[in-house]
């Protein structure tokens, strides 16, 4: 299970010096984080996910992707902070030949096939070859740090979680094996996940 933020960043914002509760906070910060990653999940394509000392979202990391080629110069791609290569059909393609977008931004959600100097009888590709998993795309797929706007709404949502327990809501037994998220409605965490993760929601790859 991911896991955001620490016990001692919990322990600190709800003024907690002791370690009578620190199994109870732990899983806490487990449900917070699971919320968060189901939250992101629904509301962004190409989620990946977030790197992390515990981390249910086995993708991130070095690893390699498969696409359909789509005919055109943009293939959309999930989550990536960096690429080291593409290839089409198991052929490298130059890293010349293409540009990662968005420009300025990390992660990367696309991949786009720029116009290349054609050769003497003036051929050169200027798309991704239509075909079913036919582009390969290696690199660092989602990211290799917890922004600080993640950690912040999972803090958030777990001082919410653990002022209910202090209420009496029953204890909540979350284990790294044991749960996602809580996908069950709740108006108060749903209104700290969309305003603190807005700049996360992507409901369409063009984020429209």
């Amino acid at each position: 299970m991911s896991s955001y933020i620490s016990l001692a960043a919990l322990k600190q914002a709800a003024s907690i010096d002791d370690t009578v509760d620190d199994a109870l906070l732990t899983s806490v910060i487990f449900r917070a984080s699971g919320r968060v990653d189901s939250f992101l999940a629904r509301n962004r394509v190409g989620f990946v996910g977030f790197a992390s000392s515990s981390n249910s979202r086995t993708g991130v990391g070095s690893n390699t992707r498969v696409y359909d080629g789509t005919g055109d110069d943009t293939l959309f791609i999930d989550d990536f902070q960096s690429v080291s290569g593409v290839s089409v059909d198991t052929t490298s393609v130059s890293s010349n030949s293409w540009r990662l977008w968005p420009y300025n931004q990390t992660p990367k959600r696309a991949i786009i096939y720029e116009a290349v100097t054609p050769d003497i009888i003036g051929r050169a590709p200027s798309h991704w070859s239509r075909g079913t998993a036919n582009i390969a795309v290696t690199g660092y797929a989602g990211l290799d740090h917890i922004p600080d706007d993640v950690a912040q709404t999972t803090l958030a949502v777990s001082l919410i979680y653990w002022r209910r327990y202090q209420q009496g809501e029953p204890e909540p037994v979350v284990s790294p094996d044991g749960m996602v998220g809580f996908l069950v409605a709740d108006a108060e965490v749903d209104g700290i996940l969309t305003s603190g993760l807005d700049g996360w929601i992507v409901p369409g790859v063009w984020g429209a």
